[in-house]
């Protein structure tokens, strides 16, 4: 059977915020590579004595260093990611001109683009207080190790653990290797596992822990979605839309929420009853137009008119 319109237009805005969540995800990776370098050359200048660190002071001293080097390096590319939000925003606009529905929603009003501005100064803040917590735990790992008398060498690992995790560089060459693949080839899912697994069977790399590119992977993601999500609310709710499919591909790892609800049709009356009084693993605190089924969702919440739809929620008009 031929797709109807909303999966068409379900499959458009899929791909549109897929390709640019990978687009985003492998910028930053790579920047956490440069992050990751610069960071490593500021405190590879900290004073030692026998070999080992020894001056509390000068760590302290070291910390607004560290939130330059963030600053500059990292959220600088992430402002550029989110400036490309607008391409989420225009693909958005453009699926309302497809619909039965006045041509004036299919444009940008002026309220439209000062909304945007406003969600993407949220979108940023979520990474600039993840760039503020990680100076302190950067300057605090410093820290404790000139406390404890760490080599050099051995604060630096732990360093690099908190940036990149097992994803940190290296000076065998095959691990560099391995992280450089995984760095530019984020779409290549099966593969990136391989060469995960070769990095912790063989290089000894933890997978656990907490560290930047960890949290930057996940709000990348969940950022765009985010927004997308808003966006989408606002723009139904202009539109005096007040229905929902629920839109999006069930995995092996899909959460109960996305696999009872997948397909189907709410009021918005009745997505907030179901959200607010059904628990399940992985539920994110927030609004369900904005989170959906949780951290990293790639669910969308698709406005519509029970009018235009037939009792299996198959779109039916010419």
């Amino acid at each position: 059977m031929a797709k109807d319109l909303l999966q068409r237009l379900q499959e458009f805005r899929d791909k549109a915020v897929r390709d640019l969540s990978d687009q985003h995800t492998e910028r930053l990776v790579k920047t956490l590579q440069t992050l990751e370098a610069e960071v490593i050359s500021r405190a590879s200048d900290l004073p030692v004595r026998g070999g080992k660190l020894f001056d509390t002071r000068v760590a302290i001293a070291i910390r607004p260093s560290l939130k330059q080097i963030l600053e500059n390096v990292y959220l600088v590319k992430v402002a550029d990611n989110i400036n490309e939000y607008d391409k989420i925003a225009g693909s958005i606009v453009a699926q309302y001109g497809e619909l039965p529905l006045p041509k004036e929603f299919a444009e940008l009003t002026t309220a439209d683009l000062e909304l945007i501005q406003q969600l993407k100064k949220i979108e940023y803040a979520q990474f600039e207080d993840l760039a503020n917590e990680f100076v302190s735990t950067l300057s605090d790992e410093i820290y404790q190790s000139s406390i404890t008398g760490s080599t050099k060498a051995e604060m630096i690992e732990r360093l690099k653990g908190k940036i990149n995790g097992i994803y940190q560089s290296s000076d065998n060459e095959e691990a560099q290797e391995l992280v450089d693949f995984i760095a530019n080839n984020p779409e290549r899912t099966e593969d990136i596992r391989t060469a995960t697994s070769r990095l912790q069977t063989i290089y000894g790399r933890d997978r656990l822990g907490e560290n930047l590119r960890k949290y930057t992977t996940q709000i990348v993601q969940d950022s765009i979605m985010g927004f997308d999500g808003r966006f989408t609310k606002y723009k139904a709710d202009q539109a005096g839309l007040n229905h929902y499919k629920y839109d999006g591909t069930i995995i092996g790892d899909s959460r109960p929420f996305c696999v009872e609800n997948t397909g189907k049709v709410f009021s918005e009356e009745e997505i907030k009853r179901i959200w607010n009084n059904t628990v399940w693993k992985g539920k994110a605190q927030g609004d369900p137009f904005d989170v959906r089924g949780g951290y990293n969702c790639r669910h969308f919440w698709t406005p519509v008119n029970p009018e235009w739809l037939d009792e299996d929620g198959n779109y039916k008009l010419d």
